[in-house]
Parts: C-alpha cells; structure tokens; sequence
C-alpha cells in the first residue's frame, strides 16, 4: 500500500464532504458517503499491481482487466462485517457505480442519469477531479484550472450536472495546499472526513 494511495483515498473523501454541502445531502448520509468514498477503489487490491502502474496506453484486455476492480470492490465490501447495514450499502454502490456515466457510456453496467446511486455520482466527481490534479505512471499532474475545465466540459456526458456545479462552487474555496493533507491546517479540513480508517491501492480514475 502506498503512501499516495491512502493519500489519494482521503482527498476524494475530503472533497467528497464539500460537495455534500451544495448538494444539500443530510448530515447524517454525507458521512456515511464520505467514509464510502475512502474505499471506492478497494477493488484495485484484486488487481495486478504491473497493470495498475503501467506507464504506457493499456490493451483492450489490460483495460477490461482494470475494469473489473468495481465489481471486485463491491464484492470485496459486501464481505466485510459492518455495525451499520446502511453504511454498508453505500461503501457497496459506491464502489460498484463510481465509473457508470451519466450518458451510460460507463462501467461495469452502463447505467446513465438518475439510475447511478447519487453517492456514486458525488464520489465519481471527487475521484476524477483528485486524480487529474495528481501524478500518476501514464501522466503528469494537471493544474486546478485545467482539471476544474475538463470536468466541465464533461458535464452531462460522464457527470450527474448537478456534482459538477457542486465542484464549481467550492473550488473556489479550496485552500491553498489542499491536497497535502497531512500538513494541511485543521481548518482545511472537512469536519465530517476521518484520518483512521480503511487503506486501498488507488490507480487515479
């Protein structure tokens, strides 16, 4: 387990607190998102750790092959015991439905719109946005501004519109030196996100 993975994993649930506000989620349902979005790619464990750190264009099976880390991640969650039945439901959709598109051009079952749990949706934002921002094997790191724009642009096509004007209104307000949250100042950080907990491999989005 890397330290950039646990990283990445604590960001997306971080960012994924924020969103919650303009998205007028419950208190309540927005933790209980925030600690699903810790995990959504807990099945990238199941995964070869080669084809998740390759730095060149995937095949069409290593693709497929990487695919499979959302069912793999459900099933991974469904197996694990939970005090809270609910809280488990969440932890399942989200990462089972954080790669399904809002056009239904997605995976692993082409769900579109409102069929997409909407945790999955608020997590789907969070995971791009963080991993755009972060240097991965096959890319560098983009800049706030380029990475803000490309989800924009992919409103409506891969993202439930109303996440995406969620993002637009809070990234503004990010702080500065957001995503190194170990130094981050504790006022940075969303009340509702936990530093304990879960750890998984995460491969960007």
């Amino acid at each position: 387990m890397t330290a950039e993975a646990d990283a990445h994993g604590l960001r997306t649930a971080w960012l994924t607190s924020l969103l919650c506000v303009p998205l007028c989620v419950p208190h309540e349902q927005a933790e209980v998102i925030v600690q699903a979005a810790r995990t959504h790619d807990a099945g990238k464990e199941l995964i070869d750790e080669k084809l998740l750190a390759k730095p060149q264009a995937l095949t069409k099976d290593e693709r497929s092959r990487v695919e499979q880390h959302a069912v793999l991640g459900a099933w991974l969650l469904m197996n694990q015991h939970h005090g809270d039945p609910d809280a488990s439901a969440v932890d399942v959709a989200v990462a089972l439905s954080h790669h399904e598109w809002w056009n239904g051009q997605g995976y692993p079952f082409r769900l579109a719109g409102r069929s997409i749990p909407r945790c999955a949706r608020i997590v789907a934002v969070s995971d791009v946005f963080d991993a755009l921002l972060s240097v991965r094997p096959y890319k560098s790191a983009w800049s706030q501004g380029r990475a803000l724009e490309y989800i924009q642009r992919r409103r409506s096509i891969q993202f439930d519109p109303e996440c995406v004007d969620a993002l637009v209104h809070v990234a503004p307000s990010l702080p500065a030196g957001w995503r190194d949250l170990e130094h981050a100042p504790h006022t940075a950080i969303a009340p509702s996100t936990k530093w304990k907990g879960a750890s998984v491999r995460v491969h960007g989005a």
